[in-house]
């Protein structure tokens, strides 16, 4: 089993590896290579997954689902919309965000009762707030009628990123630790992703918000794994 799932980490490196090629070469003018980011990122997920289940004796179902809900996302927001009427973009969002509230459901269940809660881990929850406050005014203004829905997407990954914070005191140091900075990291990859779709499109966009995102998920999973 250990031996699959070295495999498996390896073969998602090397996935991830050749998508961030592909895409940072189209960032430079390579537009023929856009056909790397259409091979390998429907994989990107499933494998992370695979690794997931086969590397955990305990397989956290919601953890499973979330990650599906980043598959899906994934997949939507691949689809061309050449007359940027954002279908899919509301439909990759929505995705997310149901993936985001299930690893909320999924670090609740894990932090059981709170018993072992710490009072003072809110200082560790202050700061996704502070983001959320400082990252929604600068954002909305240019969302126009997905005002309401970046919004209520804006809250729910602010609120991810403070359920890491339940289980300090429940496992490991390392294991909370990576869940707190892989919930960071997704917070950017998508902060990264908003402006680029509603403010500006800014270089390398696309390597930044996708180097996030899948080390992000990365080090959710590793958290997990090692509570």
């Amino acid at each position: 089993m250990e031996t699959v799932s070295i495999i498996l980490f390896v073969l998602l490196v090397f996935v991830t590896l050749v998508h961030l090629i592909g895409e940072f070469l189209v960032d430079i003018g390579k537009g023929n290579f856009i056909v790397l980011r259409y091979i390998t990122k429907p994989f990107l997920m499933p494998l992370l997954l695979l690794f997931y289940v086969i590397g955990n004796v305990n397989v956290n179902w919601l953890i499973c689902s979330a990650i599906i809900g980043g598959f899906l996302g994934d997949i939507f927001l691949m689809i061309p919309d050449p007359k940027k009427t954002r279908r899919w973009l509301r439909i990759g969002l929505v995705a997310f965000l149901i993936g985001h509230i299930l690893y909320i459901a999924a670090f609740i269940v894990v932090a059981g009762k709170f018993i072992h809660y710490q009072w003072w881990s809110i200082f560790l929850a202050i700061p996704f707030v502070i983001a959320a406050i400082i990252i929604h005014p600068r954002l909305t203004k240019h969302t126009g009628k997905m005002t309401a829905a970046v919004t209520l997407y804006i809250v729910v990954i602010g609120l991810m990123g403070i359920s890491t914070t339940f289980l300090v005191g429940y496992g490991t140091i390392v294991g909370i630790l990576l869940l707190y900075l892989g919930a960071w990291l997704f917070a950017v990859s998508d902060t990264m992703n908003g402006y680029a779709k509603f403010v500006f499109a800014f270089k390398y966009e696309r390597v930044i918000t996708m180097f996030t995102y899948i080390t992000g998920q990365l080090m959710i999973v590793f958290g997990i794994l090692f509570l």
